[in-house]
This record gives C-alpha cells, structure tokens and sequence, in this order.
C-alpha cells in the first residue's frame, strides 16, 4: 500500500492536541509523525522534543513517532544517553514506538528503535525536505540577543525577568544567559526570587555592541537597478498588502512610533524586520514589493530595503496604526545607528534611556 507523505511545514495542517496542547508535527502520515531539530546543541531542548513526541504516541497508540536530528551539535553518546534513559521512564508500549534518527550531511549516523523500510523513506524525504527553500542565515549571536532583550524590558519597564523566560524567549541555554548577565556586571541588580533587571542604560556595552553590529547580525540591503526607483513609502503600501505577521517596520518608521518628536524628515529607506528563529527565511516577498530591487553587498551603495531578521523565538511585533508590525524599539534604535542616522540614533537613545529610568523608579 502506498503512503501519503504530506509536509507540514507552512500550512501545519495536523493539528493534534494531546492533554489539551497543541502537538504540530513537521511531518505526517496515518502512521507516523516525525519532529525535525537542525543543529540541536541544547540538552534541556532534546528532553522536550523526546517528551513531546512520548506524551502524543501514549495517547496515538497505534503510531510511530520519530525525532529526526538535522547536524545535531550534540555528540551521539550524549544523545544516546538521553534517549535511553527518556525510555527508561515510559511505558514499554510508548518506549518502542519511540525512535530517533541523526543525520550528518545526507548519512544517517544514528538510529535509536527499528526503522522499518517504508519509515526509512519518509525520513529521507523528510531530510530532503528539511534543505527548504530560501536563503540561509548565520549562526545568530544569542548573547547578544539576550543583551538586546534585557535592555528591552528595562526601557519598557516590563522587568524583572527570570533567567527561564530569557531562555525560552531567544531560545538558548542557561549559560548563555549566565554569560550575557556576567558581561553586563554592575549594571545589573537581582531582586528576589532570581529575577534579573537594569540599573540604568548600559552605555560601554551598547558601544561594544555597535561596534561588532555589521558583523553579529543578519542584514541583507537591497538597490533599485531600475531608473526610477519607488519610494520607501510605496514599498511601504505594498507591504501592508500582503498581509505578513513575521514582518514589521523598524528603521526611522519605527522608531518616529516610539518617539513622533525624533528630528528627522522623510525615510532615507525602508527598514523591514523579519522574524525568523530558523536557519533560512523565504525572500521572494521582496520581489513582490519591487522587482526591479537587487541585493547590494557594497556598503558604499545607497539602498533602498534593508531586511533585519529577529533571531529569537519570540519576535516582540506589535500591531500599530494603519495595522503596521513595529518591531521592538531597541531593534529601532540598532537600525538607526545601522543606517548612519548617528544624530537621530543618540537623541533616540536619550529619550529612551529616559523612558527607561521613569518607568524602573530611577529618574
């Protein structure tokens, strides 16, 4: 009998919602769901794709479910040990219809549990799938995102924050926070139950952050070819055709949103952010706005689109005027100092390191 494989990727159409949560897999048959991790380098992360995958096979007792590991970072022991000692712990009848499989560029390199032949070739079209389509992004800096976010919520006087939510919302280990919080130094304070928060704006390590900027972060420039180049205000109105919740409007949009005093008349560009917690994002949208825009690598070329991408799980978007995406406004302030707005850039940083202390109690 010939299976149905069906990609659950864009549309995420098998919604499954074991113990009332939702259970979206990458992939699916009517007897087998795999969960597809690229470059898996978190152990806490390991335990809960295995126990997402246990809770909805105890519940589907007639299916396989499979954790496939795109280039884990993890070593294979490690992964090996998890796994066994995951298994240890559930029923036998949930243990064996457990399995994990780790690929290293196209070879399996580790198979934990029998893969019968028809599961052996889901999950090669699942790895062939998995190369998606789209341009690649960089490994993201996570400390430094999880700077960014504590700077965040000090100017929007949304702190303290606990080491778990910063994990969870940039998606990284406890020692990448340990690691961003010991870089801040004093100018962080602790309050009770382990929360962290700022003192004042951290000035010597948002210039270190500036400096490295061009180099740590995900930004793609675009040029007109054309002879008449649109505006950054008509490729602002054909975005808000499109309808997009992953792309928002930073730059000097976004940050006139925060602070309609900021001197500055006109949009030099469009600054565009882009949320994408994976490693490759779709840029066709692009030519939707103007064909005629090409990517520049030439910092010397003026450009008319600039793309940021958040990297972290959780973009921070919200929804303003005319049912605009803003970003958040440290993102704003970053995509000033970026475009050289160097002016616009520190009056900004002045009013919201002003915010900030009004709102901690500090002003």
């Amino acid at each position: 009998m010939r299976m149905q494989f069906c990609h659950i990727g864009t549309m995420k159409t098998d919604r499954i919602k074991p113990n009332g949560h939702s259970a979206n897999f990458d992939f699916a048959t009517d007897t087998t769901v795999i969960e597809l991790k690229k470059r898996l380098s978190d152990i806490r992360a390991l335990r809960n794709a295995l126990a997402h995958n246990a809770t909805y096979l105890a519940r589907e007792t007639s299916k396989n479910g499979y954790l496939l590991l795109v280039e884990p970072r993890l070593a294979l022991e490690t992964i090996t040990d998890q796994v066994e000692a995951l298994k240890k712990a559930l029923q036998p009848g949930v243990a064996e219809r457990l399995k994990v499989v780790a690929t290293k560029d196209v070879d399996i390199v580790l198979r934990l549990g029998t893969v019968p032949p028809p599961d052996l070739e889901l999950i090669r079209q699942c790895m062939a799938e998995s190369k998606g389509p789209g341009a690649r992004l960089p490994q993201p800096d996570k400390q430094r995102e999880v700077l960014l976010l504590i700077l965040h919520q000090w100017i929007t006087g949304k702190g303290p924050m606990t080491s778990r939510w910063l994990e969870d919302t940039v998606g990284c280990q406890y020692r990448t926070v340990f690691a961003a919080v010991e870089r801040l130094g004093p100018v962080v304070q602790r309050s009770t139950g382990k929360s962290i928060d700022l003192k004042y704006f951290p000035e010597r390590e948002w210039k270190e952050l500036l400096v490295v900027s061009h180099d740590v972060r995900s930004t793609i420039h675009y040029t007109d070819t054309s002879d008449q180049p649109r505006s950054p205000e008509s490729l602002l109105k054909r975005l808000t055709k499109l309808n997009r919740d992953d792309i928002a409007v930073g730059g000097v949009t976004g940050a006139k949103h925060y602070y309609p005093d900021l001197d500055i008349v006109g949009t030099p560009r469009l600054d565009l952010c882009v949320h994408a917690p994976g490693d490759r994002v779709d840029l066709d949208f692009v030519k939707r706005l103007d064909p005629g825009l090409e990517r520049t690598r030439d910092p010397h070329r003026p450009a008319q689109l600039a793309l940021h991408f958040i990297r972290r799980q959780e973009s921070l978007f919200h929804r303003a005027d005319q049912n605009l995406l803003i970003p958040d406004p440290v993102e704003c302030l970053l995509e000033l100092y970026m475009g050289r707005l160097d002016q616009q850039a520190a009056e900004f940083q002045s009013f919201l390191a002003m915010r900030g202390r009004e709102l901690s109690g500090e002003a």
